[in-house]
């Protein structure tokens, strides 16, 4: 299975070049799925199909989806309280149920509800060959792939400090017992916390393994869109995630930004997505829409 991400600024065409690179897949007999975790769905629109969160087969091999991030927003939060009850028993008590309600303001929620979606639309889809997400534009793709680097740093600092915590926990068991306390092996945080590191890092080793994670970024031949592919390049290097290719949308034979993105994208393939007269849309004008492009 290959996962391929298509980024960019918003509006450059990440839908359109997503789904055009879906259909020449499965046209070539390759098993795909296709799945927007865009909150701005467009997905529906271009194949003039409804679309919801669940899989939908649009052509042989190919299905498509709009993932609801509200949706995992809502498991995310379901969850994170039911494991505060579970850790913390005596919470009836002290009435901290009353405070669950203000996890929804937390901040990163939309980054933890689309790396969510991306981990169940992987787990569950593993007899597909490409699985292409069309992703939101760049600030929240930046953050919610990073999210896993950024959430083991402070995770392992968090497993030290809850170590430290449960080691002068036993010792104070044992001068109490005068016999070995077993708090280490019955800590549910402790536990909770290495299960999460274990899943980030499986997670990094996903995204940075370019055998099966590729970014293509979508640009725009223009000096704005430009800027922000820089940054989404800078960012994705220092995340040691492969990009492969850039997709040069609404191209107009202007072969001096081809010299710049030569210059400023080495190793990179660019491929040239001409501007076309009519939107492309609909199953036909995408199954007979011509890319060269092979990988």
């Amino acid at each position: 299975m290959k996962i391929l991400f298509f980024v960019g600024k918003g509006g450059v065409g990440k839908s359109t070049s997503s789904a055009l690179f879906a259909v020449k897949l499965a046209k070539n007999g390759r098993k795909v799925l296709l799945n927007s975790i865009d909150p701005a769905h467009n997905l529906h629109d271009i194949f003039q199909i409804p679309l919801g969160p669940k899989p939908k087969q649009v052509l042989t091999n190919l299905s498509a989806m709009e993932t609801d991030l509200n949706q995992w927003i809502k498991k995310y939060l379901k969850s994170m309280e039911d494991e505060f009850k579970s850790v913390y028993k005596y919470q009836e008590a002290f009435n901290l149920h009353k405070y669950y309600k203000t996890m929804k303001y937390s901040p990163g929620l939309e980054e933890y509800a689309v790396l969510l979606a991306l981990s169940d639309t992987i787990g569950k889809h593993k007899d597909k060959d490409y699985i292409i997400f069309d992703t939101p534009p760049t600030a929240l793709t930046l953050k919610f792939l990073a999210l896993p680097n950024v959430s083991l740093l402070w995770l392992k600092e968090l497993l030290k400090f809850r170590q430290l915590i449960l080691k002068k926990k036993e010792i104070i068991t044992r001068i109490k017992r005068g016999k070995r306390g077993k708090a280490v092996e019955r800590d549910p945080i402790l536990a909770k916390i290495e299960s999460m590191i274990s899943n980030y890092q499986n997670l990094v080793r996903l995204f940075n393994n370019a055998d099966i994670t590729s970014v293509f970024l979508v640009l725009n031949p223009n000096k704005l869109s430009l800027a922000e592919s820089l940054t989404i390049w800078q960012e994705l290097n220092v995340l040691k995630m492969s990009i492969p290719f850039l997709i040069l949308n609404k191209f107009r034979e202007e072969e001096k930004f081809i010299q710049i993105l030569e210059k400023e994208f080495r190793g990179s393939k660019i491929h040239k997505l001409y501007e076309q007269k009519e939107e492309i849309i609909g199953l036909k004008t995408l199954e007979s829409f011509s890319l060269s492009i092979t990988f």
